[in-house]
């Protein structure tokens, strides 16, 4: 019954139905195998593949098992990266990363202001970026070709190939020397073909001898010799230049046009190495920049707050934004504004701003009537913005809308990346929910501050433009009018500022 199946399949690589070009170009293909250097790894009238061909294929894999067991463990895969790329730095790039290098800006940092070290960041990082030049890179990045078409070439299906005259054979297994019999070259075309492929890069004049070292020195002991491993090369090298196997799968296949695929090489691990070294900077920078912005955050709570006990939302926090850090999606980035911004509106808005309000826009004789408005209307936007700052944070709650999906998405995340994007638009949209909401009441402070400091500036003229009855207003206040406008107006400058701050991101 195989037999059958087979003397078809060989039937159907017959002459018949080939036009006489075809057929000229086939006994020419079959005229050079008769004369090839390599003759004795086909039998053309057969149309076998020779055991010898099968013991050549043994002999490179024999040398290159080692290594193909090397390019199976990603660390030390990851490490020959990094080799490769140390082995293109010289002493003044050495000397540049090693400016750059976190413990040495941090002994840096106890002698040095946050703003003297930024510039000597940044002077450092345009350095290396002329140091590690363009042509450096592609020094790099050639080094880094070969050693990806050597993880090619070893990643190859040895095993897969030798079962197909063994079906019992065992990979990494060199104990005996395996007797292969002699089989139709119709069965390993595929094989024959995809060994081309990743083997026609493969040169003996490439720096095999640099690689291999770097190689052996990641593993820690030598895996093979360069010597040896060249010499391989070469007789590959040899093999593919007379043709022969792309000669035994044409006339295999009857055509005489047949090419194995090529495949090219373009490795970028120059200039990801150095724009990983520049983000590690700019990480380092905005280290000291939130170092500052921290500490004049904690100046300005201390001179707008009289609580301790600052926090108000239950949902978006800072707290809660770490889960999200943890999974490396969007966290959410107004979370500590957003929870001032509800603290100064209870505390301070709805209160003791609100009756000051009262005071100048109920009891104040006003000259202009349009400021006036202007003030009552910022103010009652602010106490507006409650409603939506609740909203926000109501809806992230287990029980809420984007809390149960945000829930859910994380519990699958780690699983299923596709989630990442989900939780991205979600958490993304309640972060321009709370921007805004912050903008906007920012804006309305800046307004209801600058009448505040118009009105500061007129109680204290001899003939009062804007408010003509100070005196009666000055009556109505807990305190002299004057000095608490001055004290209030601080205050909304303080928040304002603070509200800058908690908007980098």
């Amino acid at each position: 019954m195989a037999e059958d199946l087979m003397d078809k399949v060989f039937s159907f690589f017959s002459g018949e139905g080939l036009d006489d070009d075809k057929q000229n170009m086939l006994r020419q293909i079959a005229k050079e195998l008769n004369q090839n250097k390599y003759s004795k790894f086909f039998h053309v009238r057969t149309e076998e593949v020779d055991p010898s061909f099968s013991s050549f294929i043994f002999s490179i894999y024999k040398v290159i098992f080692p290594i193909k067991v090397f390019f199976k463990d990603d660390k030390k895969v990851a490490r020959l990266r990094n080799m490769t790329i140390e082995s293109c730095i010289d002493d003044n790039i050495k000397a540049t990363i090693k400016q750059l290098d976190y413990a040495a800006l941090d002994e840096k940092a106890k002698t040095m202001s946050g703003e003297e070290l930024i510039t000597l960041i940044q002077a450092n990082v345009e350095k290396l970026v002329s140091q590690f030049d363009q042509n450096r890179i592609s020094v790099v990045d050639h080094r880094y070709e070969l050693a990806a078409s050597l993880a090619q070439f070893v990643a190859y299906n040895f095993s897969g190939f030798f079962k197909k005259f063994d079906s019992h054979f065992i990979d990494g297994s060199f104990l005996i020397e395996p007797k292969f019999p002699t089989i139709k070259t119709i069965l390993i075309v595929d094989q024959i073909g995809e060994f081309m492929s990743v083997t026609q890069s493969l040169r003996p004049e490439d720096d095999w001898k640099g690689l291999i070292s770097l190689i052996n020195s990641c593993e820690g002991k030598e895996l093979v010799t360069a010597e040896q491993f060249i010499t391989m090369i070469t007789m590959l090298r040899e093999v593919h230049t007379s043709k022969i196997m792309e000669l035994m799968v044409q006339y295999t296949l009857r055509n005489p046009l047949w090419q194995w695929k090529h495949i090219y090489h373009h490795e970028t691990i120059g200039e990801e190495w150095l724009e990983f070294k520049k983000s590690e900077a700019a990480a380092y920078i905005t280290k000291i920049n939130n170092a500052k912005k921290n500490v004049q955050i904690s100046a300005l709570l201390k001179q707008i707050f009289e609580a301790t006990d600052l926090v108000r939302l239950e949902n978006y926090t800072v707290h809660h934004s770490e889960a999200y850090r943890r999974k490396n999606v969007e966290c959410f980035d107004y979370a500590e504004g957003l929870n001032y911004l509800k603290a100064f509106l209870d505390d301070y808005i709805e209160k003791e701003f609100k009756e000051l309000c009262d005071i100048l826009l109920i009891r104040g004789q006003w000259t202009n009537n349009t400021m006036a408005m202007e003030m009552s209307e910022a103010l009652h936007a602010l106490l507006d913005a409650l409603e939506p700052i609740a909203t926000l944070d109501a809806e992230l709650s287990d029980d809420g809308a984007d809390g149960s999906r945000l829930r859910a998405a994380l519990l699958r995340v780690d699983r299923d990346q596709t989630q990442v994007r989900y939780i991205n638009s979600i958490v993304t949209k309640n972060n321009d929910e709370a921007v805004e909401i912050i903008n906007e009441a920012a804006q309305n402070l800046i307004v209801i501050g600058k009448h505040l400091k118009n009105l500061i500036d007129d109680v204290q003229k001899k003939h009062p433009e804007l408010l003509i009855n100070w005196k009666e207003i000055n009556l109505a206040s807990k305190e002299p009018i004057a000095q608490r406008m001055v004290g209030d107006y601080k205050r909304l400058n303080y928040f304002v500022q603070l509200m800058h701050l908690c908007t980098l991101v």
